[in-house]
């Protein structure tokens, strides 16, 4: 049961279509309260039990989140544990819609039972979530983690005890939402007019001259002849 929860969390956070676009992170700090729902580890008394969460994270940058959180559980009316622990999350990519993420952690654990007696361990943690945007300042989140450490004897059994926790929850953003700079004045290349066109006078004109008249020639008489 436990592997096919594991296989359902993994469709869950990496099925999607291949177009979800890269968003830019959010780098204001946000506090996560969850709630969920324990699968008990078979050692235990019973299969299930409830899980209340908080945590506060940052984003880092475009691919990784850290939270520093705490979790109390009740894994049946006399066994209860309550840890610390820091979680790496990494995101597959940042879309608004739908971001899938891988989740790593480590912790410590204190747990006990109305019976007397508790025992400290450190805590190792892993799973697969997503997260969905519901306003600027508010995200949606839920995800499926194995969660395994040592045990005393003090819980039913011995060796380690793993256990499923299926939260979910809300990230809630601290502050306002970062502002995009403004983009950079940038004054444009000065470009020289154009030189005015100069002026060309165009050559007078002149008149045709017209040719001389020719040289008056009176006509020649002709000579009589002499009758003698």
């Amino acid at each position: 049961m436990k592997l096919s929860l594991f296989a359902t969390a993994a469709v869950l956070c990496l099925t999607g279509t291949a177009a979800f676009a890269q968003a830019t992170h959010d780098g204001r700090w946000y506090i996560a309260p969850t709630v969920g729902v324990v699968i008990n580890d078979n050692q235990r008394q019973k299969d299930t039990g409830g899980a209340v969460g908080l945590a506060v994270g940052k984003a880092l940058n475009e691919k990784w989140n850290v939270e520093f959180g705490s979790q109390y559980i009740k894994h049946n009316s006399n066994d209860k544990q309550a840890s610390l622990g820091v979680d790496g999350l990494y995101f597959f990519n940042r879309n608004p819609d739908f971001a899938p993420y891988a989740v790593v952690g480590l912790g410590w654990v204190r747990e006990g039972s109305n019976f007397g007696g508790h025992n400290d361990n450190a805590l190792l943690k892993a799973g697969l979530g997503f997260t969905k945007q519901l306003t600027d300042n508010i995200d949606f989140r839920t995800d499926a983690r194995y969660q395994v450490h040592g045990n005393k004897g003090n819980s039913g059994g011995s060796g380690n005890l793993g256990d499923w926790v299926i939260s979910a929850g809300l990230n809630i953003a601290l502050g306002p939402k970062a502002q995009a700079p403004a983009p950079a004045y940038v004054a444009p290349a000065y470009v020289a007019p154009a030189p005015e066109p100069i002026a060309v006078t165009p050559p007078p004109v002149v008149a045709p001259v017209e040719p001389a008249p020719a040289p008056y020639v009176a006509p020649q008489r002709a000579t009589k002849q002499d009758r003698n």
